[in-house]
């Protein structure tokens, strides 16, 4: 009796654990996801007027001031706000203690992601620079985007809420592949690994890897 109450107790301290765990390592990550998004728009000063000589236009004059200009400009301002508005909208909080605003931001999420990010992401994707290999992973990450965020508003209606919940977590860890290309490319300049499949290959990785992440963490909690 007693070997088996020190069992139970041991199981759920270790549950404790690991759920201040993911806390902590959920509030890094907001935290990390903010840091970059600010960084990212600090650095608008250099688009607006553009500056081919600055990191991401460089080598894009020539097609820049065509449709791609509409893209660039409609995907850099609505993106930003995908990614502050996805980190309210899979607080279990905000969707616990104010239902309301968790639908209303949840519209505005899905319109931003269907008719801005999406379709300014895959016009991009066309243009990459590194490669058709690049820019397939791209224009896959678009599409997986749209249709994760597509899937998750059919299964509210439904109310299918629990599938709504993974569908939508599955559309903000695409949306945040933003941050880990960003990331991913500054290790590649800091270890000096620059190579010419370095960008193709973090056109796959930054959203693959935690898309993995995610369901083997579902299927191990799940199971």
């Amino acid at each position: 009796m007693a070997a088996r109450l020190l069992s139970i107790l041991s199981l759920k301290l270790m549950d404790t654990q690991t759920k201040y765990l993911w806390q902590i390592l959920n509030l890094v990550t907001c935290v990390l996801i903010i840091r970059v998004t600010v960084a990212v728009v600090l650095n608008y000063r250099h688009y607006l007027p553009p500056d081919f000589t600055f990191e991401f236009l460089q080598d894009r004059e020539s097609y820049f001031f065509g449709s791609y200009r509409w893209a660039f400009y409609i995907h850099i301002f609505s993106g930003p706000i995908t990614l502050l508005l996805g980190i309210l909208l899979v607080s279990d909080g905000l969707r616990t203690n104010l239902p309301r605003w968790h639908r209303i931001l949840g519209r505005l999420q899905l319109v931003l992601v269907l008719f801005f990010v999406v379709p300014s992401g895959l016009w991009m994707a066309f243009h990459t620079e590194s490669g058709v290999i690049a820019s397939a992973g791209f224009a896959s990450l678009a599409i997986a985007t749209g249709l994760c965020a597509a899937l998750g508003f059919q299964s509210a209606i439904r109310r299918r809420f629990v599938d709504h919940r993974r569908w939508m977590w599955r559309c903000y860890l695409l949306l945040c592949a933003a941050v880990v290309l960003r990331i991913m490319g500054g290790l590649v300049t800091v270890m000096e690994f620059n190579t010419e499949w370095s960008y193709p290959f973090a056109a796959w990785a930054s959203w693959l890897l935690p898309l993995i992440v995610f369901e083997v963490k579902e299927r191990a909690t799940n199971s």
